[in-house]
């Protein structure tokens, strides 16, 4: 099987790049958060979001692809991750390149640290890549406040 290739997201990604998203959550967060909990997070996700990150938003976004069919994206802006996701079914392995190159575009942009609030069940990923928690906190999606971990790696 081909490697992912990691390119920069474009605006014809958004509608691809939400579709994802909302997928990857509602299956790989299932269990650390309810179903409600879920599609309150989602509720007000459409592909515009995506497009105002990266137009108006200052967001570097990040796809990784293999064999052209989009299989997750991060989105960085200076020293903060604020998403990363991958396709439940073809996303195997795309997280870490991802992280890797949120870290390399931090780097480039000066950052000695990458934070992030991580969802509940991703903290195992974080912290296998050498993130360590700082808090718990809160998110505000769709009206409701969720759970998070803040995390930190020195770059």
């Amino acid at each position: 099987m081909a490697a992912f290739t990691i390119r920069p997201a474009t605006l014809a990604d958004a509608e691809a790049l939400c579709a994802l998203h909302k997928d990857a959550v509602r299956s790989l967060c299932l269990g650390a958060y309810t179903a409600e909990e879920i599609e309150a997070w989602l509720r007000e996700r459409e592909p515009a979001c995506f497009s105002d990150a990266m137009t108006k938003g200052g967001e570097t976004m990040m796809v990784a692809e293999r064999d052209g069919v989009v299989a997750g994206f991060a989105s960085v802006k200076g020293a903060m991750l604020f998403g990363l996701y991958v396709d439940p079914a073809r996303g195997r392995g795309a997280g870490w390149a991802l992280l890797q190159a949120a870290e390399d575009e931090a780097r480039r942009g000066g950052a000695a640290i990458l934070s992030l609030q991580s969802t509940l069940n991703a903290v195992p990923f974080y912290r296998k890549h050498g993130y360590m928690r700082q808090a718990r906190s809160t998110v505000r999606r769709g009206g409701r406040n969720l759970a998070v971990l803040d995390m930190i790696k020195a770059l």
